[in-house]
């Protein structure tokens, strides 16, 4: 009878140790899952973190690059007819103090100053159409979407009710307006409408509302979204840097028989600039 109450307490105490020893496994094993869990996340984290640096340091990339380029291009091409200019004045120059007035060396530099001049537009139209700043945003972007949609769509118009009195800043004109640039140029590559409509005015609560409506493939906002999130194109990329420099956003409606895009960007009365 002791050897039967001896057996049956050892085979309590390894019953206690064994079910001691599956409960320690099991937290020992949950928390190892719940590490492993938080080490994914932090991995999935990082790997975002990593995608936006990617994304970020390619536009950075392109817009050094751009830099580069018109660098380069202002110092071979226009640096280099400015000094034929200056050789040719200085030429000239030598001759007039000795009483001679050298008018093929005036002509000569003339004509190198027009074209360093005429360079300088072509270098500086892609930055900054020289129309927008002297015609307004308005007139800006009817001419725009005009050259863009020309034999491409049936109909275009544009509606403009901003009043004349409204200054709107350098930054929101510039930026609204290659926005808009963008994304009329994916309009008509991606949705193919017939008619375009674009509205420029301010809402109720006096921000500007940039207003592109169409009949062609709709993109819903949620579209917009899950492109922007997923997509590495530098057109996308671009649209959102912009918003972002003058604290505007982009909203995507689909209706009926049509879509719509709205830019609502902040309307500012002084000399507030963008960095």
């Amino acid at each position: 009878m002791l050897i039967e109450e001896s057996k049956l307490a050892l085979i309590i105490i390894f019953g206690m140790l064994f079910s001691l020893a599956m409960a320690l496994g099991m937290v020992l094993l949950s928390n190892k899952n719940r590490r492993i869990l938080e080490l994914s996340e932090e991995l999935m984290r990082e790997a975002l973190q990593n995608k936006e640096l990617e994304k970020i340091g390619a536009v950075l990339k392109t817009q050094e690059n751009e830099r580069t380029e018109i660098a380069r291009q202002l110092h071979d091409d226009v640096g280099g007819l400015l000094s034929i200019v200056q050789k040719q004045i200085l030429l000239a120059k030598g001759k007039g103090e000795k009483g001679v007035i050298d008018t093929a060396a005036l002509i000569g530099a003339s004509e190198f100053l027009q074209e360093s001049i005429d360079q300088m537009r072509s270098i500086t139209k892609e930055l900054m159409p020289h129309y927008l700043l002297k015609l307004g945003l308005a007139n800006a972007l009817e001419r725009m979407a005009q050259q863009k949609t020309n034999n491409l769509v049936a109909q275009f118009t544009f509606e403009s009710t901003l009043d004349q009195t409204v200054v709107l800043p350098e930054p929101i004109m510039t930026h609204n307006f290659f926005i808009a640039s963008e994304l009329i140029t994916n309009l008509l590559k991606h949705s193919n409408p017939s008619c375009i409509h674009m509205k420029l005015c301010l809402s109720i609560s006096n921000e500007v509302l940039l207003q592109i409506q169409h009949n062609g493939i709709p993109l819903s906002h949620a579209d917009y979204e899950k492109l922007a999130a997923d997509s590495d194109t530098f057109g996308l990329e671009n649209i959102r840097y912009r918003l972002a420099l003058i604290g505007a956003s982009i909203h995507y409606e689909v209706f009926e028989k049509s879509a719509q895009t709205t830019i609502i960007s902040p309307l500012i009365l002084n000399d507030e600039t963008f960095n």
